[in-house]
């Protein structure tokens, strides 16, 4: 699922598996499978990154909360 917005301030959650395409024109409207259209506030690349994200498993909304983040090791750069 990935966090986006109507044009009215208003949240929604988005099942990424049910997306069909994603259009600019020049609002940024998602088609879904079942042809059901929603205009949302997001930019299109905004959409696409969430949504590449969760394919990812790297948007922080689906990562367990209690997992502890690995340390970084002295003079390592990543």
């Amino acid at each position: 699922m990935i966090r986006l917005y109507r044009h009215d301030g208003l949240e929604l959650l988005l099942n990424v598996d049910q997306i069909r395409r994603v259009d600019s024109t020049p609002d940024t409207v998602i088609t879904m499978i079942d042809g059901e259209t929603i205009t949302v506030k997001n930019t299109e690349a905004d959409v696409v990154t969430k949504i590449k994200a969760v394919r990812h498993g790297l948007y922080e909304e689906n990562r367990d909360p209690n997992e502890i983040p690995e340390k970084r090791k002295p003079g390592r750069r990543e």
